[in-house]
């Protein structure tokens, strides 16, 4: 048989304040720093996607105008519309799809534009206009877009470009406590993508 006479419970440690305080005052220091990168890793993400979006409907939105004769009307809304969630028809969002032309007049032999169509409510311009140096291309680009009068034409017939904007807004407070983090022009930060076919 055994004795159960001796099987008292051993007795618990007891916990010292001091150590229970530490504890609460590391947590108190802890916490805000994890509210920050939270906070942090929220917008950023959302930086991240929406800078993807914007690059994505301007690529696809510029191979789809170059296929064109002409450049449809409603191309920008299709490429509104495909740049869901974000709202670039809105007062943060800007599409500007440009065509510019070769000449086939050798009196004239500087590209002009041909089509140029602006939606959406940000104030942003196109960087492609008559009255920049080459019209905002390259100076390749534009040399190939004149009048070549030794050979009858030009190299290339036209150029598209689609340019599309979108004002980032924050959704979490972090970039008021944090000065010159992404707040720039009026609470948001400007977006800019551009592609050429």
């Amino acid at each position: 048989m055994h004795d159960r006479t001796n099987t008292a419970q051993p007795a618990r440690a007891a916990v010292d304040p001091r150590k229970r305080g530490v504890a609460l005052i590391e947590f108190a220091l802890a916490i805000p720093m994890l509210i920050i990168l939270v906070m942090g890793t929220i917008d950023i993400g959302r930086l991240i996607q929406s800078r993807m979006i914007i690059t994505n409907v301007a690529r696809e939105g510029a191979s789809i105008a170059s296929r064109q004769v002409t450049v449809d009307p409603g191309l920008p809304n299709l490429l509104i519309a495909s740049g869901k969630p974000l709202d670039l028809a809105g007062a943060d969002g800007r599409v500007i799809v440009t065509r510019i032309s070769a000449s086939k007049d050798p009196t004239k032999p500087n590209p002009t534009i041909d089509t140029q169509i602006v939606t959406g409510g940000l104030g942003v311009g196109s960087k492609y206009a008559a009255g920049a140096a080459n019209m905002g291309l390259p100076a390749n680009l534009y040399n190939w877009l004149k009048y070549d009068a030794t050979k009858g034409t030009s190299v290339i017939s036209s150029v598209t470009m689609v340019e599309v904007a979108y004002k980032f807004r924050p959704v979490t407070p972090l970039p008021n406590f944090v000065a010159g983090m992404l707040v720039r022009d009026g609470g948001g930060m400007i977006l800019r993508s551009t592609a050429l076919f």
